[in-house]
């Protein structure tokens, strides 16, 4: 319990820490990029001229690169088979066909550039609008908004859940006003959100809490219901308390259903912070996705999706590693 206690306030340390320094960071951003009429501006955006195909990447060079890529993983794989795994050489290998296909199909002309981008392009934007240090605002801006989002949702979801899962009474009143609004899908309260909170950071922050909250409240309910009944009775029998019950029995019964609630809350969160960016903010990836396409910057608009993506997959290991450390049955 000891070490379970230091891990998970290491964790909350680590994690405080870093929404201090997204804070910091976002702060000082947005006031560069207000001074010199940033994304913050709809008006006064960085705009380039368009990439071509082959302008900045030689499409053959990528796609040979790609292949050889495979060949040199799969000769690996047959020498060490004990230090490259065959799960990491698979994905690998259906990611780089995918790539070359996606670039041959540009490149061959089946397909116009501009309605999908190859990766070259792609890849060309995306360090193009990170050197400008245009991409870093609204990938700050996005974290922040979901990592406050989903706080918010941990600190109401769980301990709201442990209440009701504990009191018959007042769950008999809250749990059909909960199963209400749980089945209105989160992008649905955009508008009253909007309404509500007017216009920046409040509204998107509302739709990423409410696609994170019901996730980690079922969980915990869950959770906490499943408890096996002889283990609080056992404790009650040896003397315990109540509370000792609740803090000796439940929650760590509880804890990696909670865990999995959890996961599955952040996941929708990521889901929702790109709808409730589309409206309503200056700044965050969902907004740079929404300002391209009306621009009909397209690889722009790919980029974005390709952020998104590799963030989303981060956190998702981050918490992932997390459960595994903490959670050690």
């Amino acid at each position: 319990m000891k070490i379970r206690g230091k891990t998970a306030l290491m964790t909350a340390l680590l994690v405080f820490g870093f929404l201090s320094f997204q804070l910091v960071a976002a702060q000082a951003g947005e006031q560069q990029y207000d001074q010199k009429g940033g994304p913050v501006d709809t008006w006064n955006r960085p705009l380039e001229a368009g990439f071509k195909v082959g302008e900045v990447y030689s499409p053959v060079r990528f796609m040979i690169g790609l292949a050889l890529g495979i060949l040199i993983l799969h000769f690996l794989r047959s020498k060490f088979p004990k230090v490259i795994p065959m799960v990491l050489v698979r994905a690998l290998t259906s990611v780089g066909v995918v790539l070359i296909v996606w670039e041959l199909v540009v490149y061959t002309h089946l397909v116009r550039s501009v309605l999908l981008p190859p990766p070259t392009t792609v890849i060309a934007k995306l360090q193009s609008l990170w050197g400008k240090g245009y991409l870093q605002v609204h990938i700050i801006a996005s974290v922040q908004r979901l990592f406050t989002a989903f706080l918010l949702a941990v600190v109401t979801g769980i301990p709201l859940g442990f209440i009701i899962a504990n009191f018959r009474g007042f769950s008999d009143y809250v749990d059909p006003l909960l199963n209400l609004i749980r089945v209105i899908p989160p992008p649905a309260w955009l508008p009253f959100a909007i309404l509500w909170f007017g216009i920046g950071n409040p509204p998107a922050i509302y739709i990423i809490w409410l696609g994170s909250f019901f996730p980690i409240l079922l969980n915990t309910i869950r959770g906490i219901k499943d408890t096996q009944q002889i283990h609080i009775e056992s404790i009650l029998n040896l003397g315990g308390k109540r509370m000792d019950v609740y803090r000796r029995v439940m929650l760590p019964s509880a804890f990696p259903t909670i865990f999995t609630g959890v996961r599955i809350g952040f996941g929708i969160g990521w889901v929702c912070l790109v709808t409730a960016e589309l409206v309503a903010v200056d700044a965050g990836l969902g907004w740079m996705i929404e300002d391209a396409r009306n621009l009909l910057d397209t690889p722009t608009v790919l980029g974005g999706m390709v952020v998104i993506c590799l963030l989303g997959i981060l956190f998702d290991t981050i918490l992932r590693k997390t459960e595994q450390l903490i959670v050690r049955w």
